[in-house]
């Protein structure tokens, strides 16, 4: 999850559930909300880890599709000369 991604307050699917974070400019109380299937789960101490974890993935997923891009340029098979 980027920074715009957490300031505009944008959805985040995971699976059966919703994330949508809480405002970066927002306090320190305040909490994103997380749903499963339309029912609310409490963020009150797992909100910090999940931001962390959900910014983690971002970026293997960057690093993966630039490796996976990289990858297709190779021929599939080299000849030596």
């Amino acid at each position: 999850m980027t920074e715009a991604t957490r300031k505009d307050g944008w959805a985040v699917t995971l699976g059966p559930y919703t994330y949508i974070p809480a405002p970066a400019h927002s306090s320190a109380t305040v909490n994103g909300t997380l749903t499963k299937e339309g029912c609310p789960v409490a963020l009150q101490v797992t909100e910090p880890v999940l931001r962390d974890f959900i910014d983690r993935m971002s970026a293997l997923e960057k690093d993966l599709a630039r490796r996976w891009i990289s990858a297709t340029d190779w021929p599939a098979f080299v000849l030596a000369e």
